[in-house]
């Protein structure tokens, strides 16, 4: 019974094969001359070799681009010339007028007017008042009874006069011809005013 066992044993042992022997001494040469054959054939040229081909491609790289360049610059010369700008619109001129095209005679005579115009309402305001009539003008009446109106009722007309004066001396030709106009309806107001007084204290 043990020898039956003892048989089966070694009938289902794993058979050992045996590898052949490596001679490690001949694998090592086998290296070594494929990698010299490898380096003999990555061998570069020469350095006088490769300084000539650089230069060589150097200066035609150069030339190259120098003629490149030249090229651009003619053309974009070229393209500039033939370009026209066109011509800024003429800005319209802003006149300016002098006041000595309109004589100041004529504006001093007008102020004349308009500020004795003035003081001839102011005198015949004291007067109506004086006997008993009432200003009806509200700007005028704190005035009315004291001689301060002769100094309030100048003040409208030296803003008139100031107006006057711009006036002559607008860009707008409508404006420079009606200059006039202010200190002549002020002085017809101020002398329609005095005679309509002067009336008043009369009937008192």
């Amino acid at each position: 019974m043990v020898f039956a066992i003892a048989a089966l044993f070694l009938q289902f042992a794993p058979a050992v094969h045996a590898l052949p022997d490596v001679d490690l001494g001949s694998t090592a040469l086998v290296a070594k001359s494929a990698h010299a054959s490898a380096d003999a054939m990555s061998v570069q040229p020469g350095p006088a070799t490769t300084s000539s081909a650089k230069s060589d491609s150097t200066g035609a790289a150069s030339g190259t681009l120098t003629m490149a360049a030249l090229e651009t610059a003619a053309q974009n010369s070229q393209a500039l010339s033939t370009i026209r700008l066109p011509d800024p619109p003429a800005a319209k001129p802003i006149g300016v007028i002098s006041a000595v095209e309109y004589p100041r005679r004529n504006w001093v005579l007008l102020s004349i007017a308009q500020h004795s115009a003035a003081a001839f309402d102011a005198y015949s305001t004291r007067q109506a008042v004086a006997t008993g009539a009432s200003e009806a003008d509200p700007f005028m009446r704190p005035f009315a009874h004291s001689p301060g109106i002769y100094a309030a009722v100048q003040v409208g007309p030296a803003i008139l006069d100031f107006a006057a004066r711009r006036m002559q001396r607008s860009q707008y030709s409508f404006i420079r011809r009606s200059w006039w106009i202010p200190q002549s309806a002020s002085t017809g107001m101020f002398l329609f005013s005095g005679v309509h007084n002067t009336s008043v204290a009369n009937r008192h």
